[in-house]
């Protein structure tokens, strides 16, 4: 019987790793620079994922505000980056051989911190009174690991002694970001666990030991990310909480919170063909990251940006898009970390915020064929237990009726 168990698994397996969509990983450190990009300590990951039919190109840049950008090409089209014009973020100093099908882009614009006095643990945003915001490019960061396989691609990268010369801020506390590219379906290693596709990337950010403004005494955080890309710039992006009967790789979490880019002049069906954010509404208030020490987060309304050009000034985005973003997609996307009740930052001085940035279709949560059998075998035991009882009674039943009208003759 263990045996037929072990198979079954094992076949269940095989079809899982036969079902999923595989690109081919390839990555470079600094793509086709010199020694200048060590000179200036620079991280500029390229990450170029092959399909049978396309090819997403990713570029992930610490070189101002940390930011990812994102495009889908022909197989045939090369990546061009004159360094030079990159330093000092001149425009066009990124471009492509081809014209990309799809482009989008993803700045790490803000950290807020909000004065939470009477524990709502929702931001007021237009109160400036019971804000500070630090700007990410004012970290000093530092590359603690870079992962290249054939299978995934892990860079770890380390922001510490907050200084902000303009505003005359210095603050101690560590942000570290863990970016990750994928070449298939599948959940990931770290929680939440979230289900990525061969089409997206996963950012993980940790606040750790933060310190906060000494006149706030109920200190939380929230994170502000700018978009920009191929989208409507008059409507604003769809956020869909969506509910999930499975809380198998996530334990106590039955959300997935879904944010789409508005249809384009370009796209045939922007449900399929435009990008997309999606997150677990989770935070791990500790290294261990269960559900004991977890807390909420909390989105909110995406807002339009006024200025588009200034607002990507000064990050890869402008090395792309230039002037062109005037007349493309460019909006803020805030989300707070926390929950009525949990003690705010203070209580543990680590908060954590998981979320994926992908092309296409976002994934769905299924319940996975174990799943699936275990249910199946929990179900169908007692009906198969209920019909062999019923069988044998019908059957026992047989001879005593039988005899029984023998002997009355």
């Amino acid at each position: 019987m263990n045996n037929v168990f072990v198979l079954l698994f094992l076949f269940i397996t095989l079809i899982e790793i036969g079902c999923s969509t595989q690109r081919t990983l390839r990555s470079w450190l600094n793509y086709d620079c010199d020694t200048k990009c060590k000179d200036k300590n620079l991280t500029t990951v390229y990450l170029r994922a092959d399909g049978p039919n396309d090819t997403l190109h990713y570029l992930w840049d610490f070189d101002g505000n940390p930011s990812v950008f994102l495009a889908l090409t022909l197989p045939s089209a090369s990546l061009n980056i004159s360094w030079e014009d990159f330093f000092i973020k001149k425009k066009n100093s990124i471009k492509f051989t081809e014209e990309p099908i799809y482009t989008f882009g993803v700045i790490f614009n803000k950290i807020i911190e909000f004065n939470d006095k009477n524990d709502t643990a929702i931001m007021n945003i237009t109160n400036i009174v019971d804000t500070n915001v630090l700007h990410p490019m004012f970290f000093q960061w530092d590359r603690k690991a870079l992962i290249q396989n054939t299978e995934f691609v892990t860079l770890n990268m380390e922001g510490n002694y907050y200084n902000d010369s303009i505003m005359n801020i210095s603050r101690y506390g560590t942000v570290k970001l863990s970016l990750i590219g994928f070449c298939s379906l599948d959940h990931s290693e770290v929680m939440p666990h979230m289900l990525h596709t061969e089409n997206s990337t996963q950012i993980d950010i940790i606040l750790q030991n933060i310190e906060t403004n000494k006149t706030f005494t109920n200190s939380r955080f929230a994170i502000e990310l700018l978009v920009a890309g191929e989208g409507n710039p008059d409507i604003p992006m769809f956020i869909n909480p969506k509910k999930s009967l499975d809380d198998e790789h996530t334990p106590g979490i039955f959300e997935v919170v879904e944010v789409r880019t508005p249809p384009y002049k370009s796209m045939d069906n922007y449900q399929t063909e435009g990008a997309y954010l999606q997150w677990r509404p989770v935070s791990y208030t500790t290294i261990s990251r269960d559900t004991t020490n977890s807390t909420e987060t909390m989105q909110y309304s995406p807002l339009k940006v006024s200025n588009h050009t200034s607002a990507i000034m000064n990050t890869m985005l402008y090395c792309y898009y230039g002037d062109k973003i005037d007349n493309l997609l460019t909006q803020r996307i805030i989300v707070s970390l926390g929950t009525k009740g949990d003690g705010f930052y203070k209580r543990t001085y680590y908060s954590t915020w998981t979320f994926l940035i992908g092309y296409g279709t976002p994934p769905d949560e299924q319940f996975s064929y174990l799943v699936i059998m275990i249910i199946s075998i929990g179900l169908g035991l007692p009906l198969i237990i209920l019909l062999v009882i019923g069988l044998y009674l019908c059957i026992s039943k047989l001879p005593k009726r039988n005899s029984e009208t023998y002997l009355s003759q």
